[in-house]
């Protein structure tokens, strides 16, 4: 996971997306006008310009004026900019992703963290493929057991209905003030037939303060 500072300004945003990508996109110039595949890639710390990419783009440009983040897609290479469009990751608040939102698209969620610690009652489980012999077996883990799990809130008063947010255990991060995250969301369970009490979590790529 990895902690993003929003540009206040066009030109270093310009600067770091046309960047020539990397050693192996032989098409890629930088500093050309036209932002590729590949330099958007380089850009967000990914391998391919796809939903992780395109929350590094939407977040990283939050700050700019209207004109000046119209400009950073203009820059874009056509195809590129017309899968940006299509597949644009949500602002959703924390209150609605569950009502609003469903697993396997990208979202954006801003407000107010609560660490949710391995004692509370929270429970929550998650599907891992896991090899037994020459079989992949699909087994129910405990979320705390693969990820640090945080209740996001729109308020400083944490009463609303809350988002879950998992971020990497090995990657602590400061919980302080109004926080942004950007990831997938993707399927919470319950060992029982009854339903979480969250039907999704967002399993977070980047943060910033906000």
């Amino acid at each position: 996971m990895q902690e993003l500072k929003p540009f206040a300004t066009l030109g270093p945003l310009k600067k770091a997306l046309d960047n020539g990508g990397r050693f192996y996109n032989f098409f890629a110039a930088a500093e050309d006008e036209v932002v590729t595949r590949g330099e958007l890639a380089k850009a967000a710390g990914v391998f391919t310009a796809s939903a992780k990419a395109f929350l590094f783009l939407e977040m990283v440009k939050q700050d700019l004026t209207e004109q000046d983040q119209h400009a950073a897609l203009k820059l874009l290479e056509p195809k590129l900019r017309h899968d940006f469009e299509k597949k644009r990751p949500a602002r959703v608040l924390p209150s609605l992703v569950d009502k609003e939102q469903r697993a396997g698209t990208a979202a954006i969620v801003t407000g107010f963290v609560r660490e949710i610690g391995a004692e509370s009652q929270f429970v929550g489980f998650v599907i891992v493929p896991i090899l037994i012999g020459k079989v992949m077996v699909p087994m129910m883990i405990p979320i705390q057991n693969l990820y640090r799990v945080l209740e996001l809130f729109d308020d400083e008063q944490r009463k609303t209905p809350s988002a879950i947010v998992c971020t990497p255990l090995k990657k602590p991060i400061g919980l302080s003030g109004r926080m942004q995250f950007g990831g997938i969301l993707k399927t919470l369970k319950n060992k029982t037939k009854a339903p979480p009490s969250h039907p999704l979590f967002l399993e977070a790529a980047f943060w910033a303060n906000r």
